[in-house]
């Protein structure tokens, strides 16, 4: 489930365009807020043939802003419980980096399930030009390297894109993202945009960072030589102005699970020159 973490609230903060201020509409900058926010996460529906009986986790993320670009760190953990009330416990912890013009990124991830590691992966990755075509390099496993199509965008510019978008008034949104999760390679991430709430709650409106306007989004990742009509998984989040993120929806099929924000607070910018 890491690789829905990193796309959903992962890197908020850095655009593939070439400019500081992201993408404008009317004038108007997309700015986003370092902060740190953790989340917690329990079992939301099952469906027939699921063989899950219980999920509870926790979700952290901090993004943390340079003048050069990006730097987030993630820790995710996770126990699902099945109808024989066998454990399986993910830990995950990814930390990343991205330029502010969203042609170079750096990613380490290492996650274990039951204490015994299943991904082990640190490299880097980079692209020509805005919109143009790149690479991506892993030193963990050694050797492992993927060509990234034209038009490829990593996390950060992916939600700010995002963003813009629904500012926009777009209904969908489909880009090739490329996070370094896992060794799948980039993933096709269609985005439906299903709703705008323009009035915060009360309980969001007493926190300056989520007193905003939001949206609430549908996500399906497909992997690109894939010829499924069907995506690999699901996702649906609340995502506000300044890429604070919310009520997630984690589908995967047989059952979902539920994330909602517990804790949010802002950090520094630095002062550049």
């Amino acid at each position: 489930m890491n690789r829905f973490s990193l796309l959903l609230i992962a890197a908020f903060l850095a655009s593939s365009l070439p400019a500081l201020a992201g993408p404008v509409r009317n004038g108007i900058a997309v700015k986003l807020a370092p902060h740190k926010a953790t989340y917690s996460m329990r079992l939301g529906q099952v469906r027939s043939g699921g063989d899950v009986a219980g999920a509870r986790g926790s979700m952290t993320m901090e993004t943390a802003k340079s003048c050069a670009g990006w730097t987030l760190k993630h820790r995710f953990k996770l126990t699902l419980i099945n109808s024989e009330g066998s454990r399986i416990e993910t830990d995950s912890n990814f930390s990343s980096f991205e330029s502010l013009d969203g042609l170079s990124y750096r990613f380490t991830s290492r996650t274990t399930r039951n204490g015994a590691v299943t991904e082990d992966i640190q490299g880097s990755a980079s692209l020509d030009r805005a919109g143009g075509a790149g690479t991506a390099d892993f030193s963990r496993p050694k050797g492992t390297r993927f060509d990234l199509p034209k038009g490829t965008v990593f996390p950060t510019g992916h939600v700010k894109q995002l963003i813009a978008a629904a500012r926009a008034d777009s209904f969908s949104v489909l880009r090739t993202v490329f996070d370094g999760q896992t060794k799948e390679g980039a993933m096709e991430v269609n985005a439906i945009v299903v709703r705008h709430t323009k009035n915060p709650s009360k309980k969001q409106a007493e926190n300056k960072l989520s007193n905003r306007p939001s949206w609430h989004m549908r996500l399906a990742f497909f992997p690109l030589k894939s010829s499924k009509a069907e995506p690999q998984h699901e996702a649906g989040l609340r995502l506000f102005d300044n890429g604070v993120a919310d009520d997630f929806e984690w589908d995967w099929g047989g059952f979902t699970v539920e994330g909602s924000l517990k804790s949010l607070e802002p950090l520094p910018s630095p002062t550049c020159p």
